[in-house]
This record gives structure tokens, C-alpha cells and sequence, in this order.
């Protein structure tokens, strides 16, 4: 078969195009005919090396969604012919995080297409217990977005911050690939959605995910424009997507008595979350958010198919391209 192979860490030439044997099922995986994979930014970091625990040389990939082409033994749960879309995380299924239904807290966790040959490739192996069946009205296209994408930004809204109906949220870094899914997720939950973005280029995309207020965290009183408008109380739910001092800081004075602010976004290795008084005497939360189990992914492939989430595709690129694919997404 033909893949992406990573024999060193670099630019995304370093992406090349391979034969490569086939992978062979083990007992309890799935063989997938791998139908499009995406590309995010764990993979930027991975390219460069900048991931944990990573052994090269590696087919890179993790969002896959495609068909069921084979079956080891002893495989359940899903059939050789069955439309799939593929979690991130390899989980043992039975630490007390994965008993708890947090599995992507798993205590051997393993993310495909890093710390095991991933979906850059014609065919990949994956435990067949992470294969979430899909509808024939999602595209592969369109599922391959699910994992990396719309499930931890829903997770992020329903199970982390809990967003309720009629509550104001906030969503940092808005206009990224994360942010307006999260705009729509949000929405998908009940909020009233308030977008901070620095560069107002995508605003009428995210004013039309769902967004009722754009502000510029280019302003400098950008929290108190968004208390403005939430009658002077702030936000019950911010997610920040950016994650640097000044966001952390904004998003923090932003937040309403009681509210939860959830970190999606890579701040830099010992960095101190500077925590005002107020946080504490008027119960806020900060929590963070680490990809989606799952759960997650059921309950986005569901709100995909009802229409309530729209995955946005900017382009897609032959598997053969994936160094330009790399060379695009970092281009913004």
C-alpha cells in the first residue's frame, strides 16, 4: 500500500510518499480503508517534534474516518463493510479513568498516528472497541473533523463547562479551526455565544457559525466589552482556545460569579496562571480540556446529522499532498 511516512522531524517535505507494507489486524483491531484524515495541530507539533513519546520512522494521522475492511480475531462491534470514524485515543478500557468514563485520561493512553502508525496511509490497523459507526449523510470528509475538532469542543461545552441554555459564553480565538466549531457547539448547547477574536478576517464566517457578539481581543478593554454585554455579570462559560497571558488574564475577567473557564488552547511550559482573589471568593473555575472519548464523538456525529453543527472544510488534498496539506494549515 502507499503511505505518508516520517523518517525525521522538520518541515512538511519531511512527509514522504511511500510503499509501505500492509498492516495485518491483530486480535481485537479493525483494518480500515482509510477515506480522508485531517490535519491538525498536534500533528504540526508531532512533524517537528515536538510530541512526547513518539518512535520514528511513523505514519502519521489521527481523524479517520473510513471503511471497515478486514477484521482480526476476536473483533467486535463493528462489521467488514461498515462506515467508521476512528477516536484519537487508544484506551486500555479498564483503568479507573476508563471505568470512570474519562478514557481520555486512560492511564496507557496512545494516540494514533503518534505513539502508533496512523491514518496517512491506504490502510490502517486500530482497536476495533474505537470504531464509531457512521451515517451514510456524513462525509468522510466531514468525519475526519470529528475527532480532532468537533468532539473536544463539544466536550469541552457540554461536559467541562456545562453550558446550560440562555447562559452567555464566551469563545477565545473564535475564528480558528477549533473556535468557530466551538461557536457552533455552544449554540448546539443553548448559549448565547460572545466570539473574541484578534483579526476580524473571519468575522461574518463566525457571525454565521452562530456567534451574537464579536469582539476584538485586540482592544485593550476587551473583557469589559464583553460584560457589557451580558448586562455587567460576564460570562457563565469562556473557552479559550489561545491560551497566552493576555487571553488567560481577559477570560478570567470576563467570567461571571460561578463560572467555568476551560484552557483548550497550548500555553507555554511554566507559565504562571495569575488567579486574582475574586476567583476564588466568588467560585470561578479553571479547568482544562484533553481531546474527546467516545462519548464525545457519538454525540458529535449525532448533532452533525441533525444539521446543528456544520463541519467547515477549507480544502482537501489528495493523500499523495499531505506535505502541502502541512504547508497550507500552517499558513493559516
Amino acid at each position: 500500500m502507499h503511505a505518508v511516512v516520517l523518517r525525521e522531524y522538520g518541515g512538511p517535505e519531511n512527509l514522504k510518499w511511500e510503499e509501505v507494507p500492509a498492516p495485518e489486524p491483530k486480535a481485537g483491531e479493525a483494518l480500515i480503508r482509510v477515506g480522508a484524515v485531517s490535519v491538525d495541530i498536534y500533528q504540526s507539533v508531532l512533524r517537528r517534534g515536538g510530541a512526547v513519546g513518539v518512535k520514528l520512522p511513523l505514519i502519521m494521522g489521527n481523524g479517520i474516518a473510513g471503511t471497515v475492511s478486514a477484521l482480526g480475531a476476536n473483533a467486535s462491534g463493528v462489521a467488514v463493510g461498515e462506515r467508521v470514524v476512528v477516536c484519537n485515543n487508544v484506551s486500555c478500557g479498564d483503568c479507573r479513568y476508563c471505568r470512570m468514563g474519562r478514557d481520555t485520561l486512560c492511564i496507557g493512553r496512545l494516540i494514533l498516528g503518534g505513539h502508533r502508525n496512523g491514518g496517512y496511509a491506504e490502510l490502517v490497523a486500530v482497536p476495533a472497541r474505537d470504531c464509531v459507526p457512521l451515517p451514510e449523510s456524513i462525509s468522510f470528509e466531514q468525519a475526519c473533523l470529528i475527532p480532532n475538532t468537533i468532539g473536544p469542543v463539544l466536550k469541552a461545552c457540554s461536559r467541562r463547562a456545562d453550558i446550560s441554555p440562555g447562559e452567555n459564553v464566551l469563545v477565545v480565538g473564535a475564528g480558528g479551526g477549533m473556535g468557530i466549531h466551538a461557536v457552533q457547539a455552544a449554540r448546539a448547547c443553548g448559549g448565547r455565544v460572545i466570539a473574541a477574536m484578534r483579526s476580524m478576517r473571519m468575522a461574518d464566517a463566525v457571525k454565521a457559525a452562530g456567534a451574537d457578539v464579536i469582539v476584538s481581543t485586540e482592544e485593550p478593554d476587551w473583557s469589559e466589552q464583553v460584560r457589557r454585554h451580558t448586562d455587567g455579570w460576564g460570562a457563565q462559560a469562556a473557552l479559550d482556545f489561545v491560551a497566552n497571558t493576555q487571553t488567560l488574564k481577559g477570560s478570567l475577567d470576563a467570567l461571571a460569579p460561578a463560572g467555568t473557564l476551560v484552557i483548550m488552547g497550548y500555553f507555554p511550559r511554566g507559565s504562571v496562571l495569575e488567579t486574582p482573589t475574586w476567583v476564588f471568593s466568588e467560585e470561578r473555575t479553571v479547568t482544562g480540556n484533553r481531546s474527546a472519548g467516545r462519548r464525545d464523538i457519538e454525540d458529535s456525529i449525532a448533532l452533525v446529522k441533525a444539521g446543528r453543527i456544520e463541519p467547515l472544510i477549507a480544502r482537501v488534498f489528495p493523500l499523495r499532498d499531505a506535505a502541502a496539506a502541512h504547508q497550507g494549515f500552517e499558513a493559516g
